[in-house]
């Protein structure tokens, strides 16, 4: 009888999903935001600028460690997505989809552990670890980051069904249990305080989304199982959305490898604590498209283009805002915010870079937008035919712009290889599908 006289706009249920999706994502990413902010005070102070900048260009691999699953994860989101609309059956998908995952995890992580002496000595030779310590550490990342990619598929299921609020409640509640058992790690005398640092860190990082992982699989079982003749489909899904992250890390995950290849560890720092403070600023973002992904499958699912369309400039704008919102803060307290990271780092952050910053991540809200919607709807033509430019002229803007201008150089080097892209080649596919489809509704 309370919760009857409430007011309507305090009323849950007149909530759309998709703000309650992407309000439980922002709480999670301000859990993170401290959390990561926290973890770069304590390397910092522990293990000084050549810890962290170590540190700094190992957390990277990330983005390449997470197509160690063949992107199995990313199609099986999809799949459940439009199990929704149909009604159909998405148990033996689930545990058919979760066998292959695992199975490709695996093989990709043995290979690069197998990659590890080579890939450690060329990755971290700027920061002057000994070899074993170079090794381990990069053997670390690779097995935390392996097992979360593995776990994730959690997380994307309950994205699609449209319990994303739990999909960003967990990272950040394992983010901040990394944090805290860095903290305490670092507090220790160790013979590889780089490794151990990394372990600290990334461990909950990796338990969280595999138990997670267990306990829904252990519901599944009872009545899916895995079924043969889905490997395929699933196999062939995944491998589409891997070959455009393969591209797409191209793109985005090549500035720490060609600043530790060009520039000094001081340049990795500084670099790392600008990119972290804008990324984290995309992850806010992030948590709204990914809590919209399945909306918009559904949308397209069943042809409701104009409010597609209504959708793709009403987000835009609130991400141009929380963009622009964000850069002034960083330009008021930039000073502060260095202090604050790394007082021991001796860095500081020009209104040159902060003003590139700010003009990528609005780039990257335009392209990110549209490429989630693409992706929704399993279109992926026009990304197979772009990026590839886009990755090559990646790596030759930001080599060239690093090489003549530093860190400006590099970022607006990534600025240009949008622009020549993937800026106007998305919206005009999105476009292509609205009015191929306004065709056939006048002809039908």
């Amino acid at each position: 009888m309370l919760l009857q006289n409430l007011p309507a706009w305090f009323r849950l249920s007149k909530i759309p999903r998709v703000w309650l999706v992407a309000g439980g994502g922002w709480m999670g990413r301000g859990l993170q935001i401290v959390a990561q902010l926290a973890a770069v005070r304590i390397i910092t102070d522990n293990l000084g600028i050549s810890g962290y900048s170590a540190f700094a260009v190992l957390v990277s691999l990330n983005g390449w460690l997470v197509l160690s699953d063949l992107s199995i994860a990313t199609g099986l989101q999809n799949f459940v997505s439009e199990a929704r609309v149909s009604g159909a059956r998405i148990e033996d998908t689930i545990v058919t989809g979760t066998v292959l995952s695992f199975l490709a995890t695996a093989a990709s992580i043995i290979i690069l552990l197998i990659s590890g002496p080579a890939l450690s000595t060329a990755l971290l030779g700027f920061a002057g670890l000994t070899p074993n310590e170079a090794l381990f550490s990069f053997w670390a990342v690779c097995l935390c980051l392996g097992a979360s990619t593995f776990g994730s598929i959690a997380y994307r299921i309950w994205f699609a069904e449209h319990r994303g609020y739990l999909a960003n409640l967990f990272p950040a509640l394992a983010t901040a249990g990394g944090t805290a058992l860095l903290w305490l790690t670092t507090r220790q005398e160790m013979s590889y305080p780089l490794t151990v640092a990394i372990i600290g860190y990334y461990l909950p990082v990796a338990v969280v989304p595999l138990v997670a992982l267990g306990v829904r699989i252990a519901r599944v079982r009872r009545s899916g199982c895995f079924d043969r003749q889905l490997v395929r489909p699933i196999l062939k899904r995944g491998f589409h959305f891997w070959i455009f992250g393969i591209l797409a890390a191209c793109v985005l995950q090549i500035d720490y490898i060609i600043i530790s290849q060009v520039l000094g560890e001081r340049d990795v720092a500084l670099y790392s604590i600008v990119a972290r403070l804008f990324a984290l600023v995309l992850f806010i973002y992030a948590a709204l498209l990914a809590a919209l992904w399945p909306v918009c499958a559904e949308m397209t699912s069943r042809q409701e283009w104009d409010r597609l369309q209504r959708i793709v400039l009403r987000y835009m704008m609130i991400g141009a805002g929380i963009v622009m919102i964000s850069g002034a803060v960083f330009f008021v307290a930039r000073t502060y915010i260095v202090e604050l990271l790394g007082p021991t780092l001796n860095v500081s952050i020009t209104n040159t870079l902060l003003g590139l910053m700010i003009c990528y991540t609005l780039i990257r809200v335009w392209t990110d937008t549209f490429a989630m919607i693409l992706q929704s709807m399993n279109d992926l033509k026009i990304l197979w035919i772009v990026v590839p430019v886009q990755a090559v002229s990646s790596a030759m803007f930001q080599y060239i712009g690093a090489t003549y201008y530093g860190i400006n150089g590099l970022v607006f080097g990534l600025i240009l290889c949008f622009l020549t892209t993937t800026v106007w080649a998305l919206p005009y596919r999105f476009y292509w599908h609205v009015k191929g489809s306004a065709i056939s509704q006048k002809n039908g």
